[in-house]
Parts: C-alpha cells; structure tokens; sequence
C-alpha cells in the first residue's frame, strides 16, 4: 500500500507529494522498527562464541569513522554465547542513544562474577526518576514532542532491553551523580 501511495502521488502537486512522501518515509522506518522489535523478543537466532570487545569495537570504530565522539575503554576481550547481529544491535542503539541526548558516549566492558558487563555512559541531561523504568516500554518516547529527528518511535529501548533478556541478562539504566546516563547491560559468560 505504500508503494502504491507513492506512485499514486507522482502526479500531485509538489507540495503535496513531497509533505506526503516524508510520511511514507516515516511510516516504513516505524513499520521497519516495529519488525524489529517483534523479531528481537520472539527470536532466538543462532548463538555462537563471540568477543564482545571486538564486537564494541566495531560498533564504536565505525561511529568514530563518522565523526562521533564515542570511546571504548580498553579491557580484556570478554566471550559470551550469542548472536552477534542482535547484540550489535543492541549496543548499536545504546550509543545511538548516548550521541543523540548527550553528544557522546563512553563504552566500557569487564567480567565480574559470571557476567559480562557492558556500560553506556553519557554526560546528557539524564532521564526523569519515574521514568526510569517507563523507556522500556514499547511505545514510550522519552522526549514528548512528536518529532521523530529527536525522539524516535519509542522501540529501542525495549528492543535492547529484550535482546538482553533473549541472551539470559538484562538492560537497566540509572541516572548518574555526576550528571548524565548510564545504561548496564548484564550478560552471562
């Protein structure tokens, strides 16, 4: 249906086909986003031994590469069993986060008692007490205005969250003291 939508507006008006082929644009990454979610909490994928250093490495490389101002805190490599494209997609969204309402990120990973840790530390304005745990949900977009250039659709969030979970661990988030957020991925080795 959007597809015809589009063809259908060729011959519009260019004010209108343009004002419309932006809410075709929305609709499909909203829709995109939504499969993705579904895919993240119904799918296990396949799981094999991987480093979640070289995997964080790739994530934070490729953003540097891009200009943004996201480091990786040096550390041993750390193994775990999982599916390295729903992981990296993961802490994808996590750092995203981080640039969007912080303008950087700091990435850190260690093992403790079993588990991976994974942080996502920012230096932004943080997140609301009562909402702390509200970002989780589907749906729920922390900054309130109805642009999506600044606040998503609301599903990164609980996708991250539900990857964690698929893997045995979990997603919290925490303001921090010192100002700013920092979001704790705990997996298990």
């Amino acid at each position: 249906p959007l597809m015809r939508l589009g063809l259908r507006l060729e011959a519009a008006p260019d004010a209108l086909r343009q004002a419309c082929e932006g809410d075709i644009r929305d609709m499909e990454a909203m829709i995109s986003a939504t499969l993705s979610y579904l895919r993240d909490t119904t799918k296990q994928g396949v799981r094999k031994p991987l480093d979640l250093r070289s995997l964080a490495e790739t994530v934070t490389d490729d953003m540097s590469d891009r200009g943004a101002s996201v480091t990786l805190a040096p550390g041993d490599p750390v193994v775990i069993e999982g599916n390295s494209t729903a992981l990296k997609a993961m802490l994808n969204n996590l750092v995203t986060n981080a640039l969007k309402y912080a303008g950087s990120a700091e990435v850190s990973l260690a093992e403790a008692d079993g588990q991976a840790l994974i942080e996502v530390r920012d230096d932004g304005p943080g997140v609301p007490p009562e909402d702390l745990e509200r970002v989780f949900e589907p749906f729920f977009r922390g900054e309130r205005s109805r642009n999506r250039d600044t606040g998503g659709i609301g599903l990164g969030l609980a996708s991250a969250r539900a990857v964690a979970r698929a893997h045995g661990g979990d997603l919290t988030i925490r303001n921090r003291e010192e100002g700013g957020l920092s979001a704790l991925v705990t997996l298990p080795v």
